[in-house]
């Protein structure tokens, strides 16, 4: 019966990989063949566009470029979900938090943050501001997966604590957060994928490197494949990290049976 699962896992998997390929195929002729028809330079052919990223990775110039936007977003996600947890747990274990700091996360949520950029970039300068508004941003998944996560913890397991003697924090140690765990991580998932969104505004907005200033160049040099290799550098980045974060998240979700 295991064997059969595992099995049957297996090819569920290979599906998806060669569903996933099969459409980016799709994608490389639609893009090909629209890029022939138009002959535009904002359109340029799929081997111009694989020429320049190749020669910008091999040169190293994007490699460095990626490796800022990288440092930037795992700073951002770091101070996001450790805020985000803990202003979470507050507004929905907390009495005085669930009054007052719930609803101020609830009310500030649908802001437009990007907006802030201006303000931060006068508060913190050039660097600080964009960790700022990444972290800004990427705060509200995370924040509001752990209130909503926090409010549906098993009560008997709490009781079981308080029976043998535990106090509040061994509560929250043993009880909420392994049981808001697959809730933050969901969270974390949406929040990295907005993280890459916001990084290329945050960067583009004031050119001091990283991909978003590299394709922001490009594009002000009329350099089209450029302005598509600093796309797909982004994007392939984005994409590896949020499979990375679903797989973490399955596989804890399979461990403790949720």
């Amino acid at each position: 019966m295991g064997e059969a699962k595992e099995h049957s896992r297996i090819i569920l998997s290979s599906l998806r990989a060669a569903y996933f390929l099969a459409a980016l195929l799709l994608l490389v002729i639609l893009w090909e063949a629209a890029a022939t028809l138009y002959q535009k330079p904002y359109l340029p052919h799929v081997s111009e566009i694989g020429e320049k990223l190749w020669r910008e990775l091999s040169a190293g110039r994007l490699t460095e470029d990626l490796q800022l936007s990288l440092r930037r977003i795992a700073l951002s996600l770091l101070i996001s979900s450790l805020t985000g947890m803990s202003l979470g747990l507050l507004a929905a274990r907390i009495g005085y938090g669930n009054r007052l700091l719930r609803p101020i996360i609830l009310a500030t949520y649908p802001m437009p943050h990007i907006t802030l950029i201006p303000i931060l970039l006068w508060l913190l300068g050039v660097e600080g501001s964009k960790i700022a508004v990444i972290s800004l941003i990427t705060f509200y998944p995370i924040a509001l997966s752990t209130m909503e996560w926090a409010l549906r913890t098993p009560r008997e397991y709490e009781e079981l604590v308080e029976t043998m003697g535990g106090n509040s924090w061994h509560k929250v140690i043993y009880v909420v957060i392994p049981s808001i765990l697959p809730g933050v991580l969901t969270g974390l998932r949406i929040a990295v994928s907005t993280a890459f969104a916001v990084v290329f505004v945050a960067e583009s907005f004031v050119l001091t490197g990283g991909v978003g200033a590299y394709i922001e160049e490009s594009w002000q040099r009329f350099d089209y494949a450029g302005v598509y290799a600093g796309m797909i550098t982004l994007s392939a980045a984005g994409m590896l990290s949020y499979a990375a974060i679903w797989l973490l998240e399955k596989s804890y979700r399979e461990r403790v049976g949720y």
